[in-house]
């Protein structure tokens, strides 16, 4: 369905591409915005005061605009798929939640719609037509036949039983557009929500068959036979969905192809905005490495689009990789106050509430979770000024932009890479590094991003994980669109045999679940509880003390971190801790401990502990932790999202930063 934006929320909105751009290079800005006449320029974010930076923006249309989007996937056969007048289709469908009337198919003025009572409604020359009621989650066969003189319907459950079979008369008008399957082809009316599975279309005694692949998503299905037409989808559908062939024995799409050729339509689908860009901003060659954005300045206020520069060549041997695939994880994520109780407000939920657009912490309509998200959204949540309603406090980027501020303001040059780049272009993005620094949530990994680390950390690199609830979720990356799977979670549960992802194949889940690069093995610790309560202080132990150790607490007290930006302390929201598990590092030395947190703070209840509700309840703690790695770099954790948050404010000094200037110091010396 085609729609206008929604700007009650926000002004402006949009979004640069790419988001992680070289030096000498240059970026798309795509905006929407109420205001024609407003003014840009661009900023700097990583300093405590935000600097105008003189760089060529190119302008593409002489105002800015309110543009518009479309939601919903559905699938549209060509109409040179057609040999004659008369022909028959035929389709695998499961219907799923669908609270309106939709359109199942639509063949010019021949529409078959179903009613949210689970009725099929053919709508023939202005007459409507009950042709059979269906149930959801059930496979059918859906025959149409189509003449001058007529349209026929036939409903076949998958053993090929018949549920119904009518013909209804019509005079001879003009049908000779494409087959629209879920959707109409004017993009006027909200898509189904359903699955699809084999098409066939036969004509003039010819047979025309597509079938769904498993790696998707992808736009256009060429038919089994050669030289037939594509059958187009639009708005990125979901791909590696089980069929009518599932049978719940194999739940790997790549050993069972025919089990998992169907997608699934969603009326919320969002494939990403479709828009020409509105300026082009050209980056010197010689511009610094950091965060800046796209300021917009309207008649209602400034909005500020982020955006991340690396260096053409590297300026320093220290490197911050920012968490892009988390920021994009949760970008726009809507949070409905019903659902959440908020202890903040913010306009990107708003926005995202107002123009239904979803995260992949979400649900689509009928209550399947969101597995697909891409970078040309709006990231509405996206903002330095960003505060979480959750916990009314700084949340993913404004929090990283924290520690780049805080180097920043005593002289430290460091670079700045995103797990994108890491994504792309592998152990060469880090290679000219000695340290590679984390932001405070680098919840999601590729298998390249692993990869990439894995041999850093193999060179004799030296990584500290700033953060907490690191490396846990697997995801795969197919230009600008990311997927997820989940399986079993309080978030939302994956379908039986849908873990998949169909971009690569591989399982999705979480790194726990992998069978190897546990976060465990990795850094030394696993994410083990989460909470919105207060954060606590650590409290360093005697690792801390001991020779090969103590020059990261060179002027550290015994108990540090009591305050902070995330929930006002150094350690909270979520937290990790080392599991007695023989994937820890045999020399893990664990220097400090925050423990005391309310018991609103619990142990996930995924976690498998050893020693089961004894170890469960002495897990309640933040573990802060350091190993030499086998190839002789260090791998530092502080093990809490809320570390970053707990620098220094400008002009202040505390041992949280003390911390964070000796451990990037051991490596600058």
């Amino acid at each position: 369905m085609r729609k206008r934006l929604n700007h009650d929320a926000m002004a402006a909105v949009g979004f640069i591409e790419p988001w992680s751009v070289k030096a000498g290079s240059a970026a798309g800005a795509f905006l929407s915005c109420v205001d024609p006449k407003a003014s840009v320029r661009i900023v700097t974010l990583d300093r405590d005061e935000a600097a105008d930076v003189k760089w060529e923006i190119a302008r593409h249309s002489d105002a800015l605009s309110i543009r518009e989007y479309e939601l919903g996937s559905w699938a549209e056969i060509p109409a040179t798929a057609l040999r004659s007048e008369a022909y028959e289709l035929s389709l695998e469908i499961l219907f799923t939640r669908n609270e309106t009337e939709k359109p199942v198919i639509a063949i010019g003025p021949l529409l078959l719609n179903l009613e949210p009572d689970g009725r099929l409604v053919a709508v023939v020359e202005g007459e409507s037509h009950t042709i059979a009621e269906v149930r959801n989650e059930r496979w059918y066969q859906l025959d149409v036949s189509v003449s001058p003189g007529g349209v026929g319907y036939r409903v076949r459950r998958a053993d090929q039983q018949v549920v119904a079979e009518r013909t209804i008369p019509r005079v001879a008008a003009d049908i000779s557009g494409p087959i629209c399957i879920g959707g109409v082809s004017d993009r006027s009316r909200q898509t189904l929500n359903a699955r699809l599975g084999r098409i066939r279309v036969t004509s003039a005694g010819h047979a025309t068959e597509w079938r769904f692949p498993t790696r998707g998503p992808v736009s256009d299905i060429p038919p089994v036979q050669q030289g037939g037409p594509a059958i187009i989808l639009h708005n990125a559908p979901t791909f590696a969905v089980a069929s009518p062939r599932f049978t719940g024995e194999v739940h790997d799409p790549r050993l069972a192809p025919d089990h998992f050729d169907a997608i699934r339509l969603h009326d919320d689908d969002f494939g990403g905005f479709d828009w020409a860009a509105d300026l082009t901003v050209h980056i010197p060659e010689n511009a610094r490495s950091g965060v800046y954005a796209l300021e917009v300045r309207t008649d209602r206020g400034v909005e500020r689009l982020p955006f991340f520069v690396r260096p053409r060549e590297p300026q320093s041997n220290v490197a911050v990789l920012l968490p892009t695939a988390t920021y994009l994880a949760y970008a726009d994520e809507q949070l409905p106050p019903h659902r959440y109780p908020w202890h903040g407000s913010d306009r990107a939920h708003l926005f995202a509430i107002e123009n239904n657009f979803l995260s992949l912490y979400d649900t689509h309509s009928d209550l399947s979770g969101v597995s697909l998200t891409s970078s040309r959204r709006p990231r509405a949540t996206l903002r330095d000024d960003y505060h979480y309603p959750l916990s009314n406090s700084p949340h993913l980027l404004p929090v990283d932009l924290q520690l780049l501020k805080f180097y920043a303001l005593h002289g430290i040059a460091v670079d700045v890479l995103t797990d994108r780049d890491l994504h792309d272009d592998g152990f060469d993005s880090l290679s000219p590094y000695h340290l590679v620094l984390t932001g405070s949530h680098p919840e999601y990994w590729s298998s390249a991003m692993m990869s990439g680390l894995d041999r850093f950390l193999g060179s004799g690199g030296s990584l500290g994980y700033l953060g907490g609830n690191g490396f846990y979720w697997v995801v795969a990356f197919d230009g600008d669109k990311m997927e997820l799977r989940r399986g079993k979670n309080d978030i939302w549960s994956g379908r039986p045999g849908e873990m998949h992802l169909s971009m690569t194949g591989e399982p999705g889940g979480n790194w726990e679940d992998r069978g190897n690069r546990h976060p465990q093995a990795l850094v030394g610790v696993t994410y083990v509880i989460m909470s919105f309560g207060s954060s606590r202080p650590y409290r360093r132990l005697e690792g801390s003390y001991g020779a090969e150790y103590a020059w990261l607490f060179d002027g550290v007290g015994e108990v540090f971190g009591d305050s902070g930006t995330v929930l006002g302390g150094a350690a909270g929201y979520e937290v990790d801790a080392v599991l007695r598990s023989e994937e820890t590092p045999a020399n893990l030395v664990q220097l400090a401990v925050a423990d005391g947190f309310d018991d609103s703070f619990q142990v996930r209840p995924d976690l498998w502990l050893a020693d089961g509700e004894a170890e469960r309840a002495a897990m309640r703690r933040s573990d802060m932790t350091i190993y030499r790695h086998e190839a002789g770099g260090l791998v530092f954790s502080a093990s809490s999202v809320a570390w970053i948050g707990a620098l220094p404010a400008p002009g202040e000094d505390n041992d949280v930063g003390r911390i964070m200037l000796n451990l990037v110091g051991r490596f600058r010396a």
